[in-house]
């Protein structure tokens, strides 16, 4: 019965720990696409960001690729109760479970000196306005996409030398609406709020999704460390419940063998030798 109980719980844990790999499939998923969206919005605004901002969106792509990989060993170590497979996929999610720890700390890190950051790259890109092609598109995305203008407000582009585009002295991507009246350009809106806070915002939020996300899902992933340790504990004592039978039936079988011909001697009886009645005995002295 207790072999019994022992092959039930066995069989629950895997089926468990399956689930849970079925679930770090989908996290493995969520992992990817944050990682993916974060990098996208990252590289939107590479000029004014560097590259070690990439760093954490970057590690929770690779993080997400590292969760099918351990996932696909913790399935085939719980059914084919490998003791070896079911170790690797333990330690391998120990592992990701620190990687992704440490994208949450970097990804918070990096929170205190955005600000800094940003204002000395928008400040050094806009006074690079009009000699580079790259820079003007970059800087006019910016101001477009994000609804602002400068880096603090629109009037830091009075401290810069660049070609007037319309009344207003500030480029085109800082006016919500243009009006062209013969070869004038009108700036009817201008954007009054500086890019550097709104760009601020998307980082910090950016961080905080990294940050809270890799948390939870380094939650989910400890579980899956204790199904695993507590299968590869069940496997184990399995293992080593059969040995036992196996040693027990051999004993059984070999106490129990005896071979034909050879008795018991304790269990022997003396050999009496009769002479059959149909057969008398000759006379010997008339031979």
């Amino acid at each position: 019965m207790a072999a019994t109980h022992l092959d039930v719980g066995l069989r629950c844990i895997k089926y468990l720990l399956c689930a849970v790999n079925s679930l770090f499939v989908l996290t493995g998923v969520m992992i990817i696409s944050v990682g993916s969206t974060i990098y996208a919005v990252y590289e939107d605004f590479s000029h004014f960001l560097d590259p070690k901002y990439f760093s954490p969106a970057t590690l929770l792509i690779v993080v997400g690729i590292l969760v099918f990989i351990i996932a696909f060993f913790g399935c085939c170590g719980a059914l084919r109760e490998s003791t070896c497979m079911v170790l690797v996929f333990a330690v391998s999610l120990s592992v990701v479970l620190v990687m992704e720890l440490s994208a949450a700390t970097a990804a918070y890190a990096l929170q205190d000196t955005v600000k800094d950051l940003l204002e000395s790259k928008i400040n050094t890109t806009m006074h690079e306005y009009d000699k580079n092609t790259e820079t003007k598109d970059a800087v006019d995305f910016m101001q477009s996409r994000l609804h602002c203008c400068g880096y603090n407000g629109r009037d830091n582009w009075n401290e810069i030398n660049f070609k007037q585009e319309n009344d207003k002295g500030i480029p085109n991507s800082c006016c919500g609406i243009l009006e062209f009246d013969g070869n004038n350009t009108m700036c009817k809106i201008p954007y009054e709020i500086g890019c550097m806070s709104r760009l601020s915002i998307i980082v910090n939020r950016s961080a905080l999704y990294i940050g809270t996300g890799a948390v939870a899902i380094a939650l989910i992933q400890l579980t899956g460390i204790v199904f695993a340790c507590m299968l590869g504990r069940a496997i184990r004592r399995q293992k080593t419940e059969r040995e036992r039978r196996k040693w027990e039936l051999r004993e059984s079988i070999v106490n129990g063998y005896q071979p034909l011909g050879k008795a018991d001697p304790l269990t022997t009886f003396p050999v009496v030798y009769m002479q059959s009645p149909d057969y008398p005995l000759k006379d010997t002295a008339n031979c």
